[in-house]
C-alpha cells in the first residue's frame, strides 16, 4: 500500500473515530473525497476489524470497533439525524412537552413529529406518559442521550448541540 493509501486510510479512520454514527455520503463529503475511495478505505478498514457498519434503515452507520455499546450506537444513530436530534434535545430542556409544543417550537408538521415521536418511542429512547388525557413526551435515558451529545458535540456541526451541550453542563 502506498503512502498515499495508508494517509486516506488513516483520514476515513480518524473521521470515524471523532464522528461515530457517520453514514457513508457524509464521511466522503467531510473528507472530500470520491465515492469510490471511501468504498475502497471503508471495506479495508472492515477487513481489518477497525470499524464496525450498523445498517439502520436506508443508511450504513460506521463505529470505531470496541468503542461502543449496542445503547450509545442506538442513540448516536438518531442523534445523527436533524429532526430527531431537536426532537430530543427540546425534550431535554422542557420534559414533558405536549405534542402542540414540540410542533410549535420545532416547525414540523404533526404527520412529521408523529412519525419521528413513533420511531423514537419504538427504539426507547422517548417515553410517552398520559397526563390526564394529554400526552406527554420525555427522554428515556437523558444522561444517556445527553452523554453522547456532549462527548461530540464537535462532530455535530449544529449550532443547537453546542447551545444545549452548554446549558446541560450548566444545569
Amino acid at each position: 500500500m502506498s503512502g498515499d493509501e495508508e494517509g486516506t486510510r488513516d483520514r476515513v479512520l480518524e473521521m470515524v473515530r471523532r464522528t461515530p454514527g457517520i453514514h457513508f455520503r457524509e464521511l466522503g463529503r467531510r473528507l472530500g473525497l470520491p465515492m469510490g475511495a471511501v468504498e475502497y478505505h471503508i471495506h479495508q478498514l472492515l477487513k481489518q476489524d477497525l470499524i464496525v457498519a450498523r445498517s439502520e434503515g436506508r443508511y450504513k452507520r460506521y463505529y470505531a470497533e470496541g468503542k461502543h455499546g449496542s445503547e450509545e450506537k442506538r442513540n448516536l444513530s438518531y442523534l445523527r439525524k436533524p429532526v430527531p436530534r431537536s426532537i430530543l434535545i427540546r425534550l431535554m430542556l422542557e420534559p414533558g412537552s405536549r405534542h402542540k409544543d414540540l410542533k410549535e417550537a420545532l416547525s414540523l408538521t404533526g404527520s412529521t413529529l408523529t412519525f419521528h415521536l413513533q420511531k423514537l418511542i419504538g427504539d426507547g429512547l422517548v417515553t410517552e406518559k398520559d397526563d390526564g388525557g394529554t400526552k406527554r413526551f420525555y427522554v428515556s435515558d437523558p444522561k444517556a442521550v445527553s452523554m453522547s451529545l456532549i462527548k461530540y458535540k464537535g462532530s455535530f456541526m449544529d449550532e443547537l448541540v453546542e447551545s444545549f451541550a452548554d446549558t446541560w453542563l450548566e444545569l
